[in-house]
């Protein structure tokens, strides 16, 4: 398994863009996931720093995340949002724009959908809504060469999707290229009774993945066993990134490199 690892941007050592890929360079990473909003505001400076340091902007967030916002006036500001920010992810080469369709609802406890039984359930209709907007935006994916990448996140951040059979669900409900799924191990430890499970099931529609230890540490500082999941991605022949999510306990220079060589120890 070829593995090239990746870092939030909130992560990175160093006081500018330009330092952060600089530093990242010399610590052997191969790509960072750009988390500032709006992403037009870092957009050129980013990929001046990829051509610089050859470090990969594989991971792009949009500015509006509330995308099943029951105002269509903020799920249309949230969706031309998610366009923008695929747009840029597929001009600097990137894999694609994570979307995680609950989170700013429950975290910030904006209204949910209405329930509108017999109809449909609050959840049905979310998913409804969710497949009609994703298969809208599978051909916008599709021009720019960036996937619209669902996250499932545990119940605590975000109803659904929780698990990784939740993120199966949506992208076969689109059954479009474009929008694929991504695997958080932090996640997983609270949703999937088994990594290796989960990760087969999901196969190829997985293209982005984060890293955490139990406590969301760096891996190799907490109880998660890595091996099982990592040998399924090893299986189902995943090539995309690996990128640490966590905090860091100490001085990243040091624990930096230490977690991808611990990684790279539970790898087959």
């Amino acid at each position: 398994m070829d593995l090239k690892f990746s870092i939030r941007e909130g992560m990175a050592p160093g006081s500018s863009i330009a330092e952060k890929f600089e530093n990242l360079a010399e610590m052997g990473f191969a790509g960072i996931e750009i988390t500032t909003t709006p992403p037009e505001s870092v957009a050129e400076e980013v990929m001046q720093a990829a051509r610089d340091t050859g470090i990969v902007p594989n991971i792009w967030s949009s500015e509006h995340l509330n995308i099943l916002d029951p105002r269509p006036d903020e799920r249309a500001r949230a969706v031309q949002s998610l366009r923008d920010a695929l747009s840029i992810c597929g001009e600097s080469g990137g894999v694609g724009v994570i979307s995680v369709p609950l989170i700013a609802t429950k975290m910030q406890s904006l209204p949910r959908i209405p329930d509108l039984s017999p109809f449909m359930s609050q959840a049905e209709l979310e998913r409804a809504v969710l497949k009609a907007i994703f298969t809208e935006l599978a051909d916008h994916c599709q021009q720019v060469g960036a996937d619209v990448i669902v996250e499932p996140l545990n119940r605590y951040e975000q109803w659904w999707p929780a698990s990784l059979y939740d993120g199966i669900d949506i992208c076969d409900d689109v059954g479009a290229p474009g929008i694929s799924m991504m695997a958080d191990f932090f996640h997983m430890n609270i949703e999937d009774a088994h990594f290796d499970e989960s990760i087969r099931a999901a196969g190829k529609r997985i293209k982005n993945v984060h890293l955490a230890d139990s406590q969301r540490q760096l891996p190799g500082y907490g109880h998660t066993d890595f091996r099982p999941g990592l040998t399924a991605l090893d299986e189902i022949g995943y090539d995309y990134y690996l990128g640490f999510e966590c905090a860091i306990p100490g001085d990243p220079f040091e624990d930096l490199p230490r977690a991808m060589d611990y990684i790279r120890s539970q790898a087959p």
